[in-house]
């Protein structure tokens, strides 16, 4: 039967059975005496053993003598107990079990909380898929370490068989799991430490799987004896087979010692044990570690603080191009563009960059939407800037939930003052405090706050859904609409509130003035400021009557404050509200729906803006007494320059001001002159509210600056300034317009 050792390339000097222990007439089966404590071939030592085996520090005499004899019998054999490889690969299928082990020990430590896998919540079918793949996969690999103990006159097929099924599942599952995490930071731009050491746990399964499989391999030519534990394959610690002079002894006379190792063996194997969970470690730290974003900060003692223009020059100072901008706010020095390439804050007077954090490949989030552009928040005050950024697109949360990054940076310099984590919500800011999902945070101390929960009071509170600036101490709990007072068509909102220092103290804010096509998505709160309907007019049969009043003085009536008359009023403009930085509200209508509504002001040369409120003089215009741009007429013209026809962003102001004109030269936008000033559509118009968002959103008062931005690659002949839904890749070019 020695043929059978082509198959066992480990021991090329062994007999088929040539390590037999179980048979006492060592003479019958071929072999001579057994080895005992022969070196084996893994490491030129006297003392072989597996990784897991404890080395014997008990030796007596006649064991030595033993021993002695066994090498002198094994010297003689050339076959060392156990095989070439063998501790090794024991090591390595202890390493396997360990990995797996750290691996789901890790994922259960590190698993955000509440959060659940949906492998691609965009995609439904996806995510069943993959769940399907994955549980294939298992039972393949399953198939393969069933296969694996298989005795057979050809051990090496079955070996074959049993490594394939065991690759094929584990390697593929290994693969698709990466693949998943691989996808999550391209689509989000973070690494999520929880998704990348998921895939550490198929291949922790294949290793030991494939070790298993070659030892069970390796055993098929060395006998197995059930009363001496020199199985291979035995998971406990491996004992000396039996030399001939034990295998003439009686079964239950019969004693071997277990395997001894010496330290440096010892060391060796322990290494080979903790190789795979030590690698896989890696694996997850290395990309975790980098911070793909950069940042840079401005210095404060260079920046101006400049007041919000209340009139326009003629022509454009600037102008810039970035890819895909999202959102324009204006914080304390002057603008600040959130783009595809990050946030940038602009020197209002040459458009030059301030400071920029850019984090490649981040999706940016608004009001906890996935496929909504991204928005910025800024404080009341307008010193602070904050953005939110999802980071996974993988783990999700009941209810819509999204993992998420909130980021608030100094609206002057640049530097990051609080980085937090979050599972979506709301998103607000008062002058000093961030309510980031229903945590509060200090933007002073950066320490947390507080924490809504249902024990402060009406559940409701618990998930806040207002998304923006609020008061300037002042956040908002919960937002409820109304769209008739009485009989009569007067939508409206009542606002739960709290003190951004104490919560569990909530008042209402009634009666507040909402805008009648966009009242549900949004209530615009102007550096701390609403308008809200006197409840005198609102319960009589006359026309209502609105104010403008602090958030904070609304809040808290003990606290003196002062309501400024804005007139009688349908509701709130709240486009022209955002993009000038004043409280606009349209002229009275006797509308009964909010169809009819968005009709009416539709209509060409229909009014749009009825009074004008601005919070930092506290004085109230209409448009024809008006400089600034929450009365201005705005939209496109035909110009003439040098014999050229080309197309011009037109500003003409209420009050007879002189306009602007912004010239965009030939050949400098994808679409023709013609497609922008064809047409009443682009004509200059007050600025208006529609049901979805305008395309004439051109226009954001900024402190030093009013910014105009022009999406010039656009290929439709609906030529949009501020795409609401930007392509890749799409240019725009901002225009800054200075003035007094």
């Amino acid at each position: 039967m020695g043929h059978h050792n082509r198959f066992m390339p480990l021991t090329p000097d062994a007999d088929e059975h040539g390590t037999d222990q179980h048979s006492t007439d060592p003479g019958s089966q071929g072999i001579g005496t057994q080895p005992g404590t022969t070196a084996s071939s893994d490491e030129a030592s006297t003392e072989p053993d597996t990784g897991e085996a404890e080395g014997s520090a008990n030796c007596d005499a006649v064991e030595a003598a033993q021993a002695a004899t066994d090498n002198g019998e094994s010297e003689a054999d050339g076959e060392p107990f156990p095989p070439r490889g063998v501790l090794t690969l024991r090591a390595l299928r202890w390493g396997g079990v360990l990995a797996i082990f750290a691996s789901t020990a890790a994922i259960y430590l590190l698993w955000p909380e509440g959060a659940r896998l949906a492998w691609d919540p965009r995609t439904p079918v996806g995510s069943v898929g993959t769940t399907f793949y994955l549980i294939i996969l298992a039972v393949v690999a399953i198939f393969g370490w069933l296969l694996s103990p298989r005795q057979s006159r050809h051990p090496g097929r079955w070996l074959g068989i049993s490594a394939a099924l065991t690759l094929i599942g584990g390697l593929m599952a290994t693969a698709i799991t990466a693949s998943k995490w691989w996808y999550d930071y391209r689509v989000t731009g973070f690494f999520q430490p929880t998704l990348s050491i998921i895939p550490c746990i198929p291949a922790s399964i294949a290793i030991a799987l494939l070790a298993n499989s070659s030892l069970h391999y390796i055993q098929n030519y060395v006998p197995r004896n059930p009363s001496i534990k020199c199985d291979l394959t035995y998971w406990g610690r491996l004992h000396q087979p039996a030399t001939s002079s034990q295998a003439s002894e009686e079964k239950k006379n019969r004693k071997t010692a277990p395997l001894s190792i010496s330290t440096k063996q010892r060391g060796t194997y322990l290494c080979i044990a903790i190789l795979p969970t030590l690698l896989f470690a890696g694996f997850v730290t290395v990309p975790t570690l980098h911070r793909p974003e950069s940042h840079t900060t401005a210095n404060p003692g260079s920046i101006e603080t400049p007041s919000m223009p209340t009139s326009l020059n003629s022509d454009a100072a600037w102008s810039a191009e970035f890819v895909n901008i999202m959102d324009i706010v204006g914080g304390a020095g002057g603008p600040i563009v959130l783009s595809a390439d990050g946030i940038t804050s602009l020197n209002p007077s040459d458009g030059t960059t301030r400071w920029s954090y850019r984090h490649p490949g981040a999706h940016y989030l608004a009001d906890n939407i996935r496929d909504k552009k991204g928005r910025l928040v800024v404080s009341p005050d307008r010193k602070y800037v904050a953005a939110r950024m999802e980071t996974s697109a993988i783990l999700d949360y009941p209810d819509d939930g999204i993992l998420s990054r909130t980021l608030v940076l100094d609206a002057l310099t640049g530097d990051i003052i609080l980085e937090a984590t979050n599972s979506g919500g709301t998103l607000q800011m008062t002058d000093s405090t961030l309510l980031d999902g229903n945590t509060a945070y200090s933007l002073h101390s950066k320490s947390k706050l507080w924490t809504l929960s249902s024990h402060d009071g009406d559940d409701s509170k618990t998930t806040p859904t207002y998304w923006g600036s609020a008061g300037h101490h002042t956040f908002i709990l919960s937002v409820s609409y109304d769209e008739y007072s009485g009989d009569h068509y007067v939508p409206h909102a009542t606002l739960t509130v709290a003190r951004d220092t104490d919560p569990s103290v909530t008042s209402e804010v009634t009666e507040v003035v909402v805008d009648p096509v966009y009242s549900r998505h949004y209530i615009p709160i102007i550096d701390g400021w609403i308008a809200r309907y006197n409840a005198e007019s609102m319960n009589s049969n006359g026309e209502a009557s609105a104010e403008a009043i602090s958030l904070d003085s609304a809040a808290h009536e003990s606290a003196p404050h002062t309501a400024i008359p804005l007139g009688v009023t349908s509701g709130l403009n709240s486009y022209a509200s955002i993009a000038s930085g004043c409280i606009v509200t349209y002229p009275p209508s006797d509308v009964t729906s909010s169809d009819d509504f968005e009709a009416s002001i539709n209509k060409e040369g229909a009014a749009r803006v009825s009074s004008i409120f601005d919070p930092s003089t506290q004085a109230v215009s209409d448009p024809a007494h008006h400089s600034g741009i929450a009365g201005a007429r705005i939209g496109f013209t035909s110009k003439v320059h040098e014999g050229t026809h080309m197309a011009a962003i037109t500003i003409q102001p209420g009050d007879g001001s002189p306009e602007t004109t912004i010239p965009l030269a030939p050949n400098t936008t994808y679409l023709p002159p013609s497609s922008y000033v064809d047409g009443l559509k682009y004509n200059p118009h007050e600025m208006f509210t529609e049901e979805h968002p305008p395309s004439d959103r051109i226009v954001v008062n900024t402190p030093g600056a009013t910014v105009v931005a022009l999406n010039v690659t656009d290929r439709t002949d609906d030529a949009s300034y501020l795409d609401p839904k930007p392509t890749q890749g799409s240019t725009f070019r901002v225009f800054g317009v200075t003035g007094k």
